[in-house]
């Protein structure tokens, strides 16, 4: 009868064993399209039997001993960090694209080709400096390459404050990701505790929740014995268990830009992303858009400054009666080196030369500008003074707003950069760090615009060098200022800084093409190897149902013969 009990056994176990496995393929087939599930396999054993004889022991059927989660978690680990790097790519390559378009000059209307106008108007200007029309053309064209300056930073400004307005809302999402994750933590602690083994369905949904979460930012997991992970961003811990740290945001600025920045939100310290999406918004932000911005503020600058320089020394078509500097300083009596001008000037001098109307009579004089570092240095009002004491014919003064102001007497004219016989440079560069005479206003790329004077009055555009309407000398001294070397440029001349921008964007933009390309297959490569492994196949789980099947098929025959054979034998014993 013993025996009779045992084959019962063996049947039964094989019946339900065979039902729970195909179970198991059913759940396969089911999660097929299932991006997030893993697969899982029922693994079978032999159950121990008692023998049958000496040395004879058959066995006492099956059992289902494990449902396997085919997954390898180092391979995880690589995909979220390639996730991560792919991410980050994608949202430099976007961002890039705008600023590369900013500076596309390949239908010949964009900066490089505005700037390259832009000089060549004075060679215009220099073959026929009497030319009224050709000088309006000069202005217009400076006014151009300004407005485009200004929009160019209008438009960088706007790709990094885009950035920094999606970083915020990321945050707010690997938040949320992270408290999910440390609920799911508790959830299969709880489950696996009651003994049922692995809670596979919710380490799926943890599983994925990391992957999401490495998406916006780069995180080290560490599993648990308890079936618990903690969750790592740099070195710092943001996820412990059933507990999350949080995260948040803090904007501050720099009087020019804001910027947000992550932080932990228990403690406040901050997260530094290394990828991920905040990675990429942040290099985004903080390199491609707002630090492109202080290499075009720089190029700005020097232009504008070298400009300047150059139209202060020399003359328009008629004299001055009167001007007003464009920059101001902050106290006339301080010291015009720390007055707070955007452009400083320096130890030298420039010329001033007053015309009677009435004779033609020129005479010229010289201001010197004390700037050496021995006391007493020039100040706004110190250059004021002297100009009055010395220069017949004219009037300065400091205006309201802290800037110089020069006027004729009556019947006089005046003029900048001739001393009665040739042209003489300022060599204290004050006229232009004062703004008189000049051909552009503004420090930067944010302010660059054409002088009010000389677009109200062409006649301004001092294109001269020996106060003579018809020469054009001055004008042939801006035409080639272009690639002339630049103190502000460090050496380098205004179209050579431009290209230098212009190629570092190129080299940068390609870089991180390539960067994305290479993330684009290391991705796609890992993807194809956790869905060789964790992915469902639907034939081979065709195969599995079919074995499963059979099995089962088989075990009710079994049962029934055993069942049968059981009749017989009771039928004999009555």
């Amino acid at each position: 009868m013993a025996l009779a009990t045992s084959a019962l056994q063996i049947g039964r176990s094989a019946l339900l064993t065979n039902q729970a496995a195909l179970q198991v393929v059913g759940n396969n087939v089911a999660n097929a399209a299932n991006p997030d599930y893993t697969r899982q396999t029922a693994n079978l054993a032999a159950l121990p039997g008692t023998p049958l004889a000496p040395g004879l022991q058959p066995g006492a059927g099956v059992t289902l001993v494990e449902l396997k989660r085919n997954l390898d978690e180092q391979l995880e680990g690589r995909l979220r960090a390639a996730l991560g790097d792919n991410e980050s790519m994608v949202s430099q390559q976007l961002a890039l694209g705008r600023i590369e378009a900013l500076l596309n000059d390949a239908g010949g209307e964009g900066l490089a080709t505005q700037m390259t106008n832009f000089f060549n108007t004075f060679s215009d200007v220099q073959n026929d400096p009497a030319d009224r029309g050709i000088r309006e053309v000069a202005i217009a064209a400076g006014e151009g390459l300004a407005s485009s300056l200004r929009n160019l930073h209008q438009e960088l400004a706007g790709v990094g404050a885009d950035a920094d307005a999606q970083i915020t809302t990321l945050v707010e999402q690997a938040d949320q990701l992270a408290e999910q994750i440390a609920v799911l933590n508790a959830r299969v602690v709880a489950a696996e505790a009651a003994g049922n083994g692995e809670a596979n369905a919710l380490r799926d949904l943890r599983d994925a929740a990391l992957r999401d979460l490495s998406q916006l930012v780069d995180v080290t997991v560490r599993h648990q014995s308890d079936g618990s992970v903690y969750v790592y961003v740099g070195s710092e811990p943001l996820i412990l268990a059933g507990l999350s740290r949080g995260l948040t945001t803090r904007s501050s600025s720099d009087g020019q830009f804001t910027r947000t920045s992550v932080h932990f939100a228990d403690t406040g310290s901050p997260v530094q992303p290394r990828s991920g999406r905040l990675a990429g918004l942040i290099t985004t932000r903080d390199e491609h858009a707002f630090g492109r911005i202080t290499a075009i503020d720089e190029f700005a600058a020097a232009l504008i400054h070298d400009v300047n320089r150059v139209h202060a020394d020399g003359q328009g078509l008629i004299g001055l009666s009167a001007v007003t500097g464009t920059y101001n300083v902050d106290d006339p009596t301080a010291t015009l080196s720390v007055a707070g001008l955007p452009f400083t000037p320096r130890n030298g001098s420039f010329f001033i030369a007053v015309t009677d109307t009435g004779t033609g009579t020129v005479t010229a004089y010289q201001i010197d500008v004390d700037l050496d570092g021995i006391e007493p240095d020039a100040t706004l009002e110190s250059v004021v003074a002297d100009i009055n004491a010395n220069v017949d014919g004219v009037t300065a003064a400091v205006s309201p707003g802290g800037s110089l102001s020069i006027t004729a007497d009556t019947g006089r004219t005046f003029a900048f950069g001739f001393d009665g016989q040739s042209g003489r440079e300022d060599t204290s560069g004050l006229l232009a760090a004062l703004g008189i005479n000049t051909f552009f206003d503004g420090s930067g790329v944010a302010d660059i615009q054409v002088t009010q004077s000389l677009r109200d009055d062409g006649s301004l555009l001092a294109a001269a060098r020996v106060n003579f309407a018809g020469d054009g000398a001055n004008a042939g001294l801006l035409a080639a200022l272009g690639n002339v070397p630049s103190e502000a440029l460090r050496g380098a001349s205004i179209s050579e800084a431009y290209q230098t921008i212009a190629a570092d964007l190129a080299v940068t933009s390609g870089a991180v093409r390539e960067a994305g390309d290479v993330s684009d297959t290391v991705l796609a490569s890992l993807q194809s190897q956790k869905e060789s492994i964790s992915g469902v196949s639907l034939d081979e789980e065709a195969i599995n149902l079919l074995k499963f099947e059979r099995a089962f098929q088989g075990a009710a025959r079994y049962v029934a013969t055993v069942d049968r054979l059981l009749t017989e034998l009771m039928s004999i014993v009555r």
